[in-house]
C-alpha cells in the first residue's frame, strides 16, 4: 500500500514539473527565436504609460509585444480601441480572458504572430517594451509607418533619433513629426 502511495505520489511530481517544463517552453521559446522574453509590465508602469499617452475614447492604441494584455485592457478601460500583436499563443488567449474579465473585451484584439511583419499606420498611440538591441530597427518603422502626431510610448528604452516629449518613471512618450 505504502509501495503504491509513493509511486503515485512521485508520478504525480514528475507531471508537474513537466508540465511546468513545458509551460515554461512556451514563454520563453519565442525569445529565442522572435525577440524578446515575456517579462509583464508592473501595474504602476501600466498606469503611467496610460497616462502619458494621453489616450482619448474611440482612439486607436496598439501594444507590439503585448504579453499578457494587461495593457491592452488598461487602454480599453479609458475608452480606447487597443490592439496587440504577440507571438507567445497561451499569452493571446490568456489577453482574450483578462479582457473578457474585466469587461472591455469588445475594445481588445490581440493578434497571434510578429508585429513587424504587420502595418501599423492606423495608430493614434503605439506602446512598445522593447530591448534596447531592436530599438534603431523599430525606430526606423515608426518613421516609415507613423502618421504626424502619433504617440509613441517607450518602457525601459529610448527611441534612437527621437526626442523625448515626456517621460516618467523610465517611461517615455515620443511625437511623430
Amino acid at each position: 500500500m505504502l509501495v503504491t502511495v509513493l509511486f503515485i505520489a512521485q508520478f504525480l511530481l514528475l507531471v508537474t514539473v513537466v508540465g511546468y517544463a513545458v509551460w515554461l517552453m512556451f514563454l520563453l521559446l519565442p525569445a529565442f527565436t522572435q525577440g524578446a522574453p515575456y517579462v509583464a509590465t508592473t501595474h504602476s508602469r501600466v498606469a503611467v504609460m496610460v497616462r502619458l499617452a494621453k489616450l482619448a475614447p474611440g482612439e486607436l492604441a496598439y501594444d507590439l509585444g503585448s504579453g499578457d494584455g494587461r495593457l491592452l485592457v488598461a487602454a480599453a478601460k479609458v475608452g480606447a480601441h487597443s490592439q496587440g500583436y504577440e507571438v507567445n499563443l497561451p499569452l493571446v488567449l490568456a489577453t482574450y480572458l483578462a479582457a473578457y474579465r474585466a469587461g472591455v473585451g469588445k475594445l481588445v484584439t490581440v493578434r497571434w504572430g510578429s508585429f513587424w511583419r504587420q502595418n501599423i499606420s492606423q495608430a493614434d498611440v503605439v506602446f512598445v517594451y522593447g530591448l534596447s538591441t531592436i530599438m534603431p530597427k523599430l525606430a526606423q518603422k515608426f518613421r516609415q509607418e507613423l502618421a504626424p502626431g502619433t504617440r509613441i510610448i517607450s518602457a525601459a528604452f529610448e527611441l534612437p533619433g527621437f526626442t523625448a516629449e515626456a517621460s516618467e518613471g523610465g517611461v517615455y512618450r515620443y511625437v511623430v513629426h
